[in-house]
């Protein structure tokens, strides 16, 4: 079981405005203070909320079609935030196959590392996932 280099995908991108961040606020339910517009606040606006990035970065890794052959994700083993989300930011998502292992019904148990990255490339976060796919013929690399 060795660490194989990283094979690297990008995904399309999506535009975040002011009525997505509303909308993830509102709908995901979001109370603290920080996600609250409040006349004379930011210009920007609020953040989006950590979880609705991730949640992002998700949809964009299925619009990738990398994980057309899934069958469920298993665990999110880290994620880690480098800076916040608010309207007007681009992102897209640098997806890595980190390492995978055959699981005796010939399925695959897969590592990922997912980035988020803005229009000027700097990362927003960072998503280790594991996902359990149909197999793909790939060999075991870890």
């Amino acid at each position: 079981m060795s660490a194989p280099s990283p094979e690297s995908t990008a995904t399309p991108q999506v535009v975040v405005d002011a009525d997505l961040v509303d909308t993830l606020i509102g709908r995901g339910g979001y109370t603290h203070p920080l996600f609250q517009r409040v006349p004379g606040g930011d210009a920007d606006g609020p953040p989006l909320p950590g979880q609705a990035v991730v949640l992002l970065l998700g949809g964009l890794v299925e619009q990738s079609g990398l994980l057309d052959d899934a069958i469920a994700l298993l665990e999110l083993r880290r994620v880690r935030f480098h800076r916040m989300v608010k309207a007007g930011a681009t992102l897209r998502v640098r997806i890595e196959r980190v390492a995978s292992r055959v699981t005796s019904r010939g399925t695959q148990v897969v590592d990922f590392r997912w980035t988020g990255i803005d229009a000027d490339d700097e990362p927003v976060a960072e998503v280790e996932a594991v996902m359990l796919m149909n197999g793909t013929g790939r060999e075991d690399t870890r």
